[in-house]
């Protein structure tokens, strides 16, 4: 009977233990997990290039899901962005693979953590209404408008090579978007390089879609481009400051989580998507339907993250903005987004990865 009850004794300290071993364990994974700072601001452009999954998030709560008070400040464009970011009043963003290059070089504590959306479609060149080109070398000779810091300018640089005309006789004229499209429907200057939704707006006005980053339209049948060979690459991405990546490493993964979900809806169900982003964005349906069709949106970091990073680097050498094009190893933090699903992070690495 004694012998009994002693092994009665010891099997229930040892399931004691177990179990306090077990609630540790638990108690120590929640406390791995949880959120450094629930209240986070983030930069963001108001349009479906670098704000669809922000837009969506915050609109149908995957952000508060997660625990999080988030507010979207709204930028108009990526040049903002990276005057908000190198001066330290935003810490969070979607931005460009552009800016990135420019905070590398800089040495700014500035990373990508994640892509957004392959938006090369949606970066392009309308002519004003009533203008005609018989070949892209008429352009010489002729105003464009154009935002300074925004990488547009590089569809023109291709196809200047690409059509053997003169770059340097094509005035680009620095406007917001908003003004370039007013200016170029009034024939003020003869076509806008920019971005979606403003070449629609042209369009509307009676301009027409001259290019994008993936096609030709200089004739009367488009000309879709090889991958490997388009007038532009370019990503949207997600930016933070490396103290965040190092201290609020929980923070940023649940702001991921509810871009991954948002990313998920603009996939599945795209009329639910259309209904969030047409509220946030302001932005008419059928415009807004054109850009996000036109996007090809995924957090992943992979070969053509890496690839619009090199394209645009090369780029920023070529006009004297940056003093050498950004290595992927230098400018992702894949850590985050690989503990979330690392089947998103496949990009081609020369060194171990932070």
């Amino acid at each position: 009977m004694m012998i009994r009850r002693s092994l009665l004794n010891r099997v229930g300290l040892t399931l004691a233990a177990a179990l306090i071993a077990l609630m540790g364990g638990i108690a120590e994974a929640r406390a791995a997990d949880t959120i450094e700072q629930k209240d986070v601001d983030l930069a963001v452009v108001r349009d479906p290039q670098l704000g669809a999954q922000m837009a969506i998030a915050d609109f149908y709560g995957y952000f508060k899901d997660e625990g999080l008070n988030v507010t979207i400040h709204w930028n108009q464009s990526g040049a903002d962005i990276i005057t908000v970011m190198a001066g330290g009043s935003a810490y969070l963003a979607a931005g460009s693979v552009f800016g990135q290059v420019l905070f590398t070089n800089q040495g700014l504590p500035i990373k990508i953590i994640a892509a957004l959306a392959d938006i090369a479609e949606t970066q392009g060149f309308a002519l004003s209404p009533g203008v005609k080109l018989g070949t892209p070398k008429e352009l010489e000779g002729k105003k464009l408008a154009f935002t300074q810091g925004s990488p547009s300018p590089l569809l023109l640089a291709k196809m200047a090579k690409m059509f053997d005309f003169d770059m340097s006789k094509v005035s680009l004229v620095n406007m917001n978007q908003s003004e370039g499209v007013v200016a170029a429907s009034k024939g003020d200057v003869q076509g806008l390089l920019g971005w979606q939704p403003n070449l629609y707006r042209l369009t509307t006005m009676g301009g027409t879609l001259y290019a994008t980053g993936t096609t030709l339209y200089v004739t009367d049948k488009p000309q879709r481009l090889p991958d490997d060979d388009r007038l532009q690459m370019n990503h949207s991405t997600l930016l933070a400051a490396t103290d965040w990546i190092e201290k609020k490493p929980n923070t940023l993964k649940a702001v991921m989580r509810a871009l991954l979900r948002a990313n998920d809806l603009l996939a599945k169900d795209r009329p639910k998507a259309l209904d969030a982003l047409e509220k946030q964005l302001r932005i008419d349906r059928d415009a807004l339907t054109i850009m996000v069709d036109a996007n090809k949106y995924s957090l992943a970091l992979d070969k053509g993250a890496a690839a619009s990073l090199q394209f645009v680097g090369d780029w920023a050498v070529s006009i004297n903005r940056a003093k050498r094009p950004v290595t992927p190893d230098e400018a992702f933090a894949p850590a985050l987004l690989r503990s979330l699903d690392p089947s998103l992070v496949s990009y081609a690495t020369t060194k171990a990865e932070k």
